[in-house]
C-alpha cells in the first residue's frame, strides 16, 4: 500500500511516520516543508512540497492508495491571530487536492475539541474544558473545523481520529479503548492517549480499516 503522510515532521506527524515506517507492506511518502528533519530511512520517499499548492499536491499525492492529513501550519504559529485562517486554509487545499488526484481514501489528524463531553455539550464549550488550552484555541478551532469539512464530504472514504483531552509523548503500550463521538474518561476522571498509541491507532486504521466517513477516538 502506497500512503502519503502529510505534515510527516511534525508534533503528531512524526510519530506517525516512525509508527508508518515499522510496517514492510507500507511504502511511504513522507511530506514536509523541511524534508532535512526526516529520518534517514531508506525506506521512506522524502518530499518538499508547499501544502498551499494545490495543484503540486494533488501531483504528488495522485500515485499514493492513501493519505494521511496530519499537517497543521507550525507550533510557532499555534498562538498566532492567523493560526485558525491558516489552518482551515490548509484543510480545504488538501482536501481539493485528493479529490482532484482521485484517492479513495483519506485519514486526518483530529482533535478532541468536537468531541461530546459534559453537559452534552463539545468539549471545547463543556465545564471540563481546561483554561491551560486557551492560548492554543485559536489552532484548536482549526482542526474542529477540520470535522466540519469531511462531514459532507462523498467523493472519498474519510476519517476524522481525535485523540483524547491529552495528546502526549509516552509510550506505545497498545492498550487503548475506541470510542466515536464521546470523550473518553478513565476511572480516574482522566482523558488522554499517548502520541505512541494514537499513531498506533491511526496505522491500524490504515491497514485494516473499520471506520468510514466517520469520526472516531481512542484513550485509556
Amino acid at each position: 500500500m502506497k500512503v502519503a503522510i502529510l505534515g510527516a515532521t511534525g508534533f503528531v506527524g512524526a510519530p506517525i511516520l516512525a509508527e508508518a515506517s515499522r510496517y514492510p507492506d507500507l511504502a511511504v511518502t513522507a511530506i514536509a516543508r523541511d524534508i532535512s528533519k526526516l529520518p534517514q530511512d531508506a525506506g521512506i520517499e522524502a518530499v518538499s512540497c508547499d501544502i498551499y499548492d494545490g495543484d503540486a499536491l494533488a501531483r504528488v499525492l495522485q500515485r499514493h492508495d492513501v493519505v494521511i492529513h496530519a499537517y497543521h501550519p507550525g507550533r510557532a504559529v499555534a498562538t498566532s491571530d492567523d493560526v485558525y485562517e491558516q489552518s482551515v486554509a490548509g484543510h480545504k487545499v488538501i482536501i481539493a487536492a485528493v479529490r482532484q488526484a482521485g484517492l479513495p481514501r483519506l485519514l486526518c489528524v483530529g482533535g478532541a475539541a468536537s468531541l461530546k463531553a459534559a453537559e452534552g455539550k463539545e468539549f471545547i464549550d463543556s465545564s471540563r474544558w481546561n483554561p491551560e488550552f486557551d492560548p492554543y484555541k485559536p489552532a484548536i478551532l482549526g482542526t474542529r473545523a477540520l470535522y466540519y469539512l469531511l462531514k459532507d464530504e462523498k467523493d472519498f472514504d474519510w476519517v476524522f481520529l481525535a485523540p483524547s483531552e491529552w495528546l502526549r509523548p509516552g509510550e506505545r503500550t497498545g492498550v487503548f479503548r475506541y470510542g466515536k463521538d464521546e470523550l473518553l474518561i478513565d476511572a480516574e476522571g482522566k482523558s488522554s492517549i499517548s502520541l505512541e498509541d494514537y499513531a498506533l491507532a491511526m496505522i491500524e486504521e490504515l491497514r485494516h480499516p473499520r471506520h468510514h466517513r466517520e469520526r472516531f477516538t481512542v484513550g485509556y
